[in-house]
Formats: structure tokens, sequence, C-alpha cells
């Protein structure tokens, strides 16, 4: 996606799962410029591992469960 700041980082640490990858990943996506729209397509396509939008699948579950669209 352009403009995303994980375009430079190893695609590998939004899928390693570990605790300390899920860190950096989030802090990767805490300052990016397109968090929001990145979640919102995580959320339209199912994604189903990974971090998106500075969400693990479990916590893009759990808003799918709570009713939370992508809209």
């Amino acid at each position: 996606m352009a403009g995303a700041a994980c375009t430079k980082a190893d695609p590998e640490v939004f899928f390693d799962g570990t605790p300390g990858a899920i860190e950096v990943a989030k802090q990767i996506c805490g300052g990016c410029p397109v968090r929001a729209r990145c979640l919102r397509l995580a959320l339209e396509r199912g994604e189903a591992f990974g971090i998106f939008g500075g969400l693990t699948a479990d916590e893009r579950r759990r808003l799918r469960r709570k009713g939370v669209s992508a809209a």
C-alpha cells in the first residue's frame, strides 16, 4: 500500500506471532499514515493471519464479534 510504514520493514515481522515480533510490528503500524485504511482492508478481506492496521488476527476477530464493520 502506497505510503505504508511497513514497506521498509521485513514482512516476516508482521506474521511471526512471537511477542517480540508482534511488539515491533505494532510499533511500525503505530505511526503509519495509512493504518486505518490497512485495518479496514484487513477486516473487509477477513485476513486470518498477521498484523494489519496495528491489530493481530485475534484482535481483529474480537472487533468483528463486537460488530465493528470495515466501513
